[in-house]
């Protein structure tokens, strides 16, 4: 008797209204689930316009990658004697230069004078772009004389004669009037690269150089190692850290700097020593931080991954209300 008490049918209109808060609670959860979405998308578009900018980094550098790769093929195949020729004469140009005392360093105007990191150096301006003489020397065939290594800071740019606007948008660019980056006693190089720029990386992490790290200088097939030990910051019209002097072996990289402001250079300069020791080889170093922020990326993605997995497995599944259902239709058939 008391199950009887206890228990009884649901009337029509209680049948109703259990399947009208259903309906309400399935209405709610596809809201619920649209607003996850759009959540999502968000969160997606924010990531994509932030990380847009390392994409185009990521790109440039390899792009000049595969521009420095290509000098190198080319001129592995060349003859020795034709590597060992272009060198002697580079290094007949580097004694007259030092012997002329320098007269004349860099283009016509800065190329860093454009506040936002562009060059203002132009062809039509651009003094090495006169020098037949200089243009042909350690030429590879499309105005690549090098590379510069930086594994520190994952740079690898081709070096082209010149720092005109259109060079500096490609790589890295020789100082016109120093040393050309062959080495040897009583030379002086000096790389400029842009810093800074959105679309491509090329010399923006260069503050992170510290005194005792290595770059590399990679000419007609041999790599010069490089231990640097000057980091200093000078105005644009001081040119007396950029001259040669006398027996040293010496490569400068230069940027702009303060970032963003540009109104002073960074000069990040090192001696030469040899190779592998105590400079490593450069094929074995890696850069810490893109190593870190390339762990970071493969941990982080399968693991939100496996999170939304693990929440849609585990998501509560709407249950239907089967005994109100075959009570309604119960009560339909007994009127």
């Amino acid at each position: 008797m008391s199950e009887q008490q206890t228990w009884r049918q649901p009337t029509f209109a209680e049948a109703l209204d259990v399947s009208s808060k259903f309906a309400r609670r399935q209405r709610l959860r596809r809201q619920l689930h649209m607003l996850y979405a759009f959540v999502a998308v968000l969160v997606l578009a924010a990531l994509a316009v932030a990380g847009f900018p390392y994409v185009l980094q990521w790109h440039s550098s390899q792009v000049t990658a595969r521009t420095s790769d290509l000098a190198e093929r080319r001129v592995a195949g060349w003859p020795r004697s034709r590597t060992e020729r272009a060198l002697a004469e580079a290094r007949a140009y580097n004694r007259r230069l030092a012997a002329s005392k320098q007269s004349m360093l860099g283009e016509a105007e800065d190329p860093f004078s454009d506040a936002s990191g562009g060059s203002h150096a132009s062809g039509k301006d651009s003094l090495s772009q006169k020098d037949g003489e200089y243009q042909s020397l350690l030429d590879t065939g499309d105005g690549v004389m090098g590379t510069v290594r930086i594994p520190k800071i994952s740079v690898k740019l081709p070096i082209y004669h010149g720092t005109s606007e259109s060079v500096l948008a490609s790589g890295a660019g020789h100082l016109y009037g120093t040393s050309l980056p062959v080495g040897g006693a009583s030379t002086h190089a000096v790389l400029t690269g842009h810093r800074g720029l959105v679309e491509a990386a090329m010399f923006t992490r260069l503050d992170e150089m510290c005194t005792g790290d290595f770059f590399y200088i990679e000419v007609m097939g041999k790599t010069l190692g490089y231990e640097v030990d000057r980091i200093e910051v000078i105005l644009p019209s001081n040119t007396s850290r950029l001259r040669v002097v006398k027996g040293e072996d010496r490569v400068t990289l230069m940027t702009c700097t303060p970032y963003g402001v540009n109104t002073h250079r960074l000069l990040v300069s090192g001696h030469r020593v040899s190779i592998p020791q105590p400079a490593p080889d450069p094929d074995t170093m890696h850069d810490a931080k893109t190593m870190a922020v390339d762990a970071f990326a493969a941990v982080m993605m399968p693991g939100l991954l496996l999170v939304f997995a693990w929440r849609r497995r585990n998501a509560p599944r709407p249950r239907i209300m089967r005994h109100a259902t075959v009570h309604l239709s119960s009560m339909k058939h007994m009127r």
